[in-house]
């Protein structure tokens, strides 16, 4: 016998049938399928039947992680991200599996959550033949670290396993969530797999309860725009609907005023998909599609439990919006987001959706939209010679949306890169956000005579709304940020 023959001996030795798996974790055969599915016991298939090295077995019975076969040297990726960690000052996270798949995506965790990003992305690229790791911070995507592409189906196993997915589906979407353990505290993540050409994508987002700001006092809104939405909140009955793009902050707002409205002597419920931040003082139900629990089920039910204020986490039907407005119509508080450019299309919005002028109107109090715009980086920024003209043309802009001329600064800047802002310009981000009351005027000028956007837009202005475009183009004149990040947020049709 060759040796090459004696060692595949000695590996056929080490795999035994799926029954004797089954017959040493003493477990029923549906748990034990469910433990494979979701990549705490790893096998191969010999044929038609699935073996299983018993090494693996013995690993799982002491609480450890299944082995990972790599298929490339893991070592560079872990040697660039515990190196980035540490020039940014922090502590590298302790893993039992050094030097292994475990610890690069540990690792992979600590930096996102240093550099303070909102998500990770992690994507093959074929052409070049390596795979990305990506951080969005301040809203855009940077690249951090690139890996052999080979390693790929390794880390994403090891994600897969962490938020409690199949390991073995690769052709279908996933979704899972878990909680890191890291030297700072603990992180929530939610993790989704995406199948792609050549591997899956992964893409987490990052949620720190401790970093984010849910208390509405503490959010950095314009100080007139934060005192009417207190206002607003005062209201016992009505609609009070954010709108704005995936990602413009519309969901924390909501939590800060529901944070702002529980009081002991009110009932405060939420419908989320999911429940992102617990919250005191509040029920919340999380949407679960999958048992037939949507967003107007939930609705009923919770109508029936005798609730004062109820938040819905977004309006994404008729039958939703219809039973969030049964509900504003019978003297409940409803909060809720919808995704427009702006307050006076989310009005329009909500007619087209409804088909009742009156309902839209009777059942809606407040329209706030909002935009998440970036800051440019205070240690790096540099004064930028705008020309009198453009500043003409934009104060006029600014006026037009109720932001006096005489307010608006010449202290433009432009973004430069530093250590500090990873060589991106900015640092951090800003609010920009408008509220629209939803007045006689607004319904007999505007809803009754089919007004279009620009027109409700004007009543609003008019009635001391200061619009979207107005704060940011004053934000930039402060040197807060640029007047192109301003347009790249807001979009051309907010009247640049």
């Amino acid at each position: 016998m060759t040796k090459k023959t004696e060692v595949k001996a000695d590996n056929e030795k080490e795999l035994i049938e799926m029954d004797e798996a089954i017959k040493l974790l003493k477990s029923s055969r549906p748990t034990f399928y469910r433990w494979v599915r979701t990549g705490k016991i790893t096998g191969m298939k010999v044929g038609r039947q699935w073996r299983f090295y018993k090494e693996d077995i013995e690993r799982f019975l002491k609480g450890e992680a299944p082995r990972i076969a790599l298929t490339a040297d893991i070592k560079p990726l872990i040697k660039i991200l515990a190196a980035q960690i540490k020039e940014l000052g922090g502590k590298l996270p302790e893993s039992e599996h050094r030097g292994g798949v475990e610890e690069a995506v540990l690792l992979t965790i600590a930096l996102g959550a240093l550099l303070k990003a909102s998500d990770i992305h992690i994507t093959s690229d074929s052409i070049q033949n390596r795979a990305l790791i990506r951080y969005r911070l301040s809203g855009m995507l940077k690249e951090f670290a690139a890996f052999d592409l080979r390693l790929v189906p390794a880390v994403i196993a090891r994600w897969k396993t962490l938020a409690a997915c199949s390991t073995l589906e690769t052709r279908k979407p996933q979704d899972g969530k878990f909680v890191a353990e890291l030297p700072g505290g603990r992180l929530d993540l939610r993790v989704s797999f995406l199948p792609a050409f050549p591997e899956e994508s992964v893409t987490v987002r990052i949620l720190d309860s401790l970093a984010i700001k849910i208390h509405l006092d503490e959010m950095p809104f314009e100080p007139e725009f934060l005192n009417k939405l207190k206002r607003a909140l005062q209201i016992s009955y009505g609609m009070i609907i954010v709108s704005g793009p995936s990602g413009s902050g519309k969901t924390t707002t909501l939590y800060g005023c529901l944070n702002k409205v529980a009081k002991p002597e009110l009932k405060v419920v939420s419908v989320e998909d999911p429940v992102e931040y617990i919250l005191p003082g509040v029920t919340q139900v999380q949407v679960d599609h999958k048992a037939g629990m949507n967003f107007p089920y939930l609705l009923r039910a919770v109508l029936r439990s005798d609730p004062d204020v109820i938040m819905v986490g977004e309006l994404r039907d008729h039958e939703t919006l219809e039973m969030a407005q049964q509900a504003a119509l019978t003297g409940h508080l409803v909060l809720t987001t919808l995704h427009t450019d702006e307050a006076a299309a989310a009005l329009l919005r909500l007619k087209e959706m409804t088909g009742n002028d009156m309902v839209a109107a009777d059942s809606t109090k407040y329209l706030v939209a909002q935009r998440i715009i970036r800051r440019l980086c205070p240690f790096c920024s540099k004064k930028d010679n705008v020309d009198p003209s453009r500043i003409e043309f934009l104060s006029d802009l600014a006026r037009k949306g109720n932001t006096a001329s005489k307010s608006l600064q010449n202290y433009f800047k432009k973004p430069v890169g530093c250590p500090k802002c990873h060589n991106t310009g900015f640092k951090g981000r800003i609010v920009v956000a408008e509220i629209l009351e939803v007045t006689p005027e607004i319904i007999d000028k505007g809803l009754r005579k089919n007004a279009g956007i620009k027109e409700i837009r004007e009543i609003g202005v008019r009635q001391g709304m200061i619009t979207l475009l107005s704060q940011g183009i004053a934000k930039a004149a402060k040197g807060e940020t640029t007047i192109e990040e301003v347009r790249r947020t807001l979009a051309e049709n907010l009247l640049f």
